[in-house]
């Protein structure tokens, strides 16, 4: 049986793949997982719908009829998923006499990083545009007045100002003020703080310190004794160097609600012959979409200043 250049891959190339999945699987610090909620989904398109809650219950008055509700749905969100790719080819060439496997290992670490990369920045995108991004309510993500379906009070989950003792407080209590579609109070509090890392010493200073952070006081701090959170970071949220301002997030992570990340599969390589330049080319790709859902709900922002 004649060998010809289309069977050389599998004769010589085949490890390829087993670069390519050794270094998927190698551990790295992945910011993204720890600030989303992971929603397969096969189709296209994700629908996420915030339902009118009903309304608060009454006392009946015998012989009265009794008020019954509509159940219907208020702000759907669309998330789109995408195909995320990104190549890499090497000649036969270069691939005949690359004894040192240094092309070979350009279809595994650094392909694999890019498309990591690609993701983080997408997740954390989300949050940088919660301030500029319209909702499914028509306000912004994070805005002082997201409307409720079944009242005429509205939701804010919008703070202002750098990281600090009372801007800290402040934002946990607006979580005390949260309603549900129908304007009665929401179960929901703060679990987490997200920052970027250059705000991480401040951020323990204000929660690990025994006294109040930044007084001059023998005040306590009570900072960690109502709603605690725990600190995450996230290097890809927007920093701005010459004022240090970034933003900052408290998030409830027992809801359903904030950001999800849409995913079809996982990260997936294919490789193949180009034998109208006898290159070997490599593709790696994955479907996923990233946003906001249940709008005036899951998270506090600030934009830090």
């Amino acid at each position: 049986m004649e060998t010809r250049v289309a069977d050389i891959s599998a004769l010589i190339y085949a490890g390829i793949d087993e670069v390519f999945n050794a270094a998927a699987k190698m551990p790295r610090r992945k910011y993204y997982v720890n600030i989303v909620r992971v929603k397969p989904n096969q189709k296209k398109y994700g629908w996420y719908d915030t339902v009118g809650d009903l309304s608060a219950a009454e006392v009946h008055v015998e012989g009265s009829a009794i008020n019954f509700d509509k159940i219907e749905y208020n702000n759907r969100t669309t998330i789109t998923t995408q195909v995320i790719s990104k190549g890499v080819q090497g000649t036969m060439e270069s691939m005949e006499f690359d004894l040192e496997n240094v092309v070979k290992k350009q279809f595994g670490t650094p392909l694999v990083k890019v498309m990591n990369n690609k993701k983080e920045k997408i997740v954390a995108d989300v949050y940088n545009g919660v301030f500029t991004t319209a909702s499914a309510d028509g306000v912004y993500q994070a805005s002082a007045s997201h409307p409720l379906k079944n009242s005429s009070s509205l939701n804010s989950n919008l703070a202002s100002g750098e990281l600090g003792t009372t801007t800290f407080s402040d934002a946990k209590n607006m979580f005390n003020h949260i309603m549900d579609q129908a304007g009665e109070p929401f179960d929901t509090e703060p679990t987490h703080l997200l920052i970027h890392p250059d705000k991480i010493y401040l951020a323990l200073q204000l929660i690990n310190s025994n006294l109040m952070a930044f007084e001059l006081s023998n005040n306590k701090n009570v900072m960690q004794d109502v709603f605690p959170v725990k600190v995450l970071q996230d290097r890809y949220l927007t920093y701005t160097a010459a004022t240090k301002v970034s933003p900052w997030f408290l998030l409830d992570k027992s809801l359903d609600a904030g950001c999800v990340l849409q995913t079809k599969g996982g990260l997936t390589l294919k490789t193949f012959w180009d034998l109208n330049t006898l290159s070997y080319k490599g593709l790696a790709y994955e479907m996923y979409g990233a946003g906001m859902i249940a709008p005036g709900y899951g998270f506090v922002a600030s934009p830090g200043s």
